[in-house]
């Protein structure tokens, strides 16, 4: 698969013309499909994808979670209940672990934005020898967090604000992550974040980022709160397609695909998701205009959480029935919105 470039002088309309012209690839001179679909990533198999979804999902499960929420957003991925959810995250990181698999040992990866560290903790306990994961996050608090409860090989928990970090720090990293975070800030934060990792990168390095796909929903956005931006894949092209938004010459896109988790999903938001969303949307506005409401949100929350933990867990989650469903596809039509659940962004300087 060729990595997608554009000359910097053509107007974004051509650019993302041009792009996407450029993505009708073969392999051995024949389109690659199943379902009459495109499936592959420079060769990977669904199967090595599965499998490190597995690798994953099975570390979390058997990471301890704290007595409390670690995050702002009220539980961690290892906290929450919602194991479909839990799933897409792995998914993810199981993403970024096959094409880390095919760069090879030796590699030092950065990443920006690791939240509690748990799935850090499981993706850096995966990583070959000789390669390691620095896994970051400005929440001194998170990161305390982490390295009390997600100790893991190959992983160090460090602070880290990405908008002062100077480009010594960058140029160490021969990988970027950025998974889940540019639906945390504007478009035009996520260009300035892309412009300050260009700046600070050595030639050849390489960012990975990846974010929901709001493509089977009929709605732009879910009304989450902490969701400043959500995006579909034809959003993420027409982002990077931009060299006002993404100043790296080379990107590639790919998506994670399952149609059993897009249906469930939509089904999820349309039967009051995204109203219990917009509710709490709601209390979390009204917490930050008044302390006095603020430490009341957070008391009730506190409650909630002594509540959620001692909840029945309900029947067993039928993880292997979900894997049979995905795939990492690479992607150069309309063909997937419907089954799209999540969109990776591989970027080389």
């Amino acid at each position: 698969m060729r990595w997608l470039t554009s000359p910097l002088s053509k107007p974004t309309t051509e650019l993302v013309l041009t792009k996407r012209q450029s993505r009708q690839e073969t392999v051995d001179g024949r389109p690659e499909t199943v379902d009459g679909r495109r499936k592959s990533v420079d060769g990977m198999q669904d199967g090595r994808f599965r499998s490190r979804v597995r690798d994953i999902w099975e570390r979390l499960a058997a990471a301890e979670a704290a007595p409390h929420f670690t995050n702002v957003e009220g539980g961690s991925v290892e906290q929450v209940r919602d194991k479909r959810l839990r799933l897409h995250h792995c998914a993810n990181y199981a993403a970024v672990l096959t094409m880390v698999d095919e760069l090879g040992p030796g590699l030092r990866l950065l990443e920006l934005g690791c939240g509690s560290g748990a799935l850090s903790a499981a993706f850096g306990s995966l990583l070959p020898d000789g390669s390691s994961l620095t896994a970051t996050d400005y929440s001194q608090d998170l990161v305390e967090h982490a390295q009390q409860f997600h100790a893991a090989e190959h992983t160090v928990f460090e602070q880290l604000d990405v908008r002062h970090a100077g480009s010594d720090r960058l140029a160490q990293a021969d990988l970027v992550m950025l998974l889940e975070v540019i639906e945390h800030v504007s478009w035009s934060e996520a260009a300035d974040l892309l412009r300050r990792l260009h700046a600070g990168l050595r030639p050849g390095a390489r960012v990975i980022m990846t974010t929901l796909d709001r493509s089977p929903f009929p709605r732009p956005h879910s009304g989450y709160l902490p969701h400043v931006v959500e995006y579909n894949y034809a959003d993420v092209n027409l982002f990077l397609s931009d060299t006002g938004s993404n100043p790296f010459s080379e990107f590639r896109l790919h998506r994670l695909v399952s149609s059993r988790i897009a249906r469930e999903s939509v089904r999820a938001e349309n039967r009051g998701g995204y109203w219990s969303n917009r509710i709490s949307a709601g209390f979390e506005r009204m917490g930050q205009r008044s302390q006095v409401l603020d430490r009341l949100r957070r008391r009730v929350l506190r409650a909630g959480f002594l509540v959620y933990s001692v909840l029945p867990r309900g029947r067993e989650f039928p993880l292997e029935e979900y894997l049979e469903t995905m795939s990492l596809v690479h992607d150069s039509s309309d063909g997937l919105d419907a089954d799209s659940f999540g969109i990776v962004a591989e970027l080389r300087r």
